[in-house]
């Protein structure tokens, strides 16, 4: 069966030989750690990127929808027109989270945010009266302000439609 020289060789490298068994378990060990980290790494990005998506279409959808409804209003019969302010709600405190979405998203997305503050500085130098709150407009400002309602609301329409499309949010 087995010689005894070559059993004398296995004594004489016992050490060796379990030393080295050890070693190649330790390293496969770390190895298939060190996947399964980064697999749950990719898994919790990808919870996060879904998440930021959703939060982001369901505020930007909302918006959409308030500037839609602003276009459907008559044109005021009054002196001015009393416009509330749109205050950001989380897309306000994700922006460091945008990082998360792809390439294409945060170009459009940034876009919708510009456009969304962009919109509030405008209606601050065509109004009468800023408040924290609310934009007094005067009635001749109607067309302007539909404008820029307009232009927002696509902004954000198309948005909310690219993150849908990316994320199904």
């Amino acid at each position: 069966m087995i010689s005894p020289e070559f059993l004398a060789i296995l004594e004489q490298f016992q050490t060796t030989i379990v030393g080295i068994v050890g070693f190649v378990g330790v390293i496969w060990t770390l190895r298939s750690n060190s996947q399964n980290a980064r697999e749950e790494h990719r898994r919790q990005l990808g919870a996060r990127r879904t998440a930021l998506r959703r939060i982001l279409a369901a505020e930007l959808r909302n918006y959409q929808r308030a500037l839609k409804k602003n276009l459907e209003t008559q044109r005021p019969n009054r002196e001015f027109l009393s416009v509330g302010r749109i205050h950001r709600l989380f897309s306000e405190q994700l922006t460091a989270d945008l990082g998360l979405l792809e390439l294409d998203e945060i170009d459009v997305v940034v876009n919708a945010l510009i456009s969304l503050d962009g919109m509030a500085h405008f209606l601050e130098n065509i109004s009468s009266q800023v408040s924290d709150t609310r934009f007094l407009l005067p009635s001749e400002a109607w067309e302007e302000f539909k404008i820029v309602n307009s232009t927002t609301a696509d902004a954000l329409k198309y948005a909310v439609q690219v993150l849908e499309i990316s994320g199904e949010a």
